[in-house]
């Protein structure tokens, strides 16, 4: 499902990554880890879209996605593309419903649908009297499953997570944990994972370290 050839970045003279070659399956669980600084978020941020490499490119189903520009990579992302990070980044001025659907109606989707889609994945992540909940009323174990929820609305390919457990406590970091194998395993749905989190190594069809820019 997507490949990453002979993936490159340097920030200066700084090489943070070395010809990174990756393959990843579709409805498989992937976790990357690394040392803080060791380029494990920039290589997530590349494999999908949020940055360019200096060289190299990223196949999604054989497109060539790191040449994607405008209109057409904003599509590309909120159609295939769903993203949880570790400080949630949730809307405070809407409420629970209002940021899952958010990707949703930018896609221009059916509002009902939409709607319908929402309360379903949020009553099965235990968030069903939460619906009307502004974030900052709620823990950070049920921010973060809102997180989750949005990445959901538009079933997309892949959803990418930087450090999702990095703000959670050890209970609501195995809660997440399970989350994602369940919805592996109900959805065959494909996560890619960037953690220090070593307990995702239980659940991960492949893990990868990254040291010194190199892959392994």
């Amino acid at each position: 499902m997507l490949k990453a050839n002979n993936i490159s970045k340097s920030f200066g003279d700084i090489k943070v990554l070395k010809n990174i070659n990756l393959e990843i399956s579709k409805g498989s669980i992937v976790s990357i880890y690394g040392n803080s600084g060791a380029g494990k978020s920039t290589l997530l941020y590349i494999l999908s879209t949020l940055d360019l490499p200096d060289s190299g490119t990223v196949y999604f189903n054989k497109l060539p996605i790191n040449t994607l520009k405008g209109n057409d990579l904003s599509n590309f992302r909120n159609l295939n593309i769903g993203f949880i990070f570790q400080f949630h980044n949730l809307l405070d001025e809407f409420n629970v419903i209002e940021n899952v659907c958010l990707p949703g109606y930018v896609s221009s989707k059916d509002d009902r649908e939409v709607y319908n889609k929402a309360s379903e994945l949020l009553v099965t992540l235990g968030l069903g009297d939460r619906l009307n909940h502004k974030p900052n009323h709620l823990s950070g174990g049920e921010q973060q499953r809102v997180a989750i929820a949005r990445s959901l609305i538009n079933s997309p390919d892949i959803i990418f997570a930087d450090e999702p457990t990095g703000n959670l406590d050890s209970k609501n970091s195995q809660n997440f944990i399970d989350i994602i194998r369940n919805l592996n395993k109900e959805l065959s749905q494909t996560f890619i994972i960037v953690t220090h989190n070593k307990n995702f190594i239980k659940i991960s069809d492949q893990s990868y370290t990254i040291n010194n820019g190199k892959i392994s």
